[in-house]
């Protein structure tokens, strides 16, 4: 019989906890003190605490479910699918009661049982769209040639 990789676990704990139902005041449970977040701004616990309330804002029934979970080392990637209404403002957009159902990738580093680390990847296009939000035709990367002369 295989046992659970703990780091699993913890990524498992964490997403349920905070995303799932919404306890933001476990951060100092799961999180290093020195938690480093790459997906939002700022990076660290405010980043990370500011999306979470802006998507239990909007989407106050929102859940991801685990489609997949690989963990080798430190690291801990899962790949979700976020379902949920919108219920309330999403950049801009407000309510819709519309269903959404979208996919994202976190991937975790874990230290001494704590979250160290976090990047994700949010498919934003395909929520908007769900949504009826307006999406930019502008492109996502645009390069100001003047400031790189």
């Amino acid at each position: 019989m295989s046992k659970t990789n703990p780091n699993i676990e913890i990524v498992r704990g964490f997403i349920k906890k905070f995303w799932n139902d919404g306890d933001f005041e476990c951060v100092a449970e799961w999180l290093t003190e020195d938690y480093v977040d790459h997906a939002y701004v700022p990076g660290n616990r405010e980043g990370l605490l500011n999306m979470a309330r802006i998507l239990h804002s909007a989407f106050p029934d929102q859940s991801s479910t685990e489609e997949n979970i690989v963990a080798e080392g430190d690291r801990v990637v899962v790949r979700l699918r976020m379902t949920g209404t919108h219920q309330g403002n999403f950049r801009g957009t407000e309510a819709t009661n519309h269903p959404i159902d979208v996919r994202l990738y976190r991937e975790y580093r874990i230290l001494d049982g704590k979250i160290a680390e976090h990047w994700a990847l949010f498919d934003t296009a395909a929520l908007l769209r769900q949504i009826g939000a307006e999406l930019n035709e502008q492109p996502a990367c645009r390069i100001d040639k003047h400031k790189i002369d």
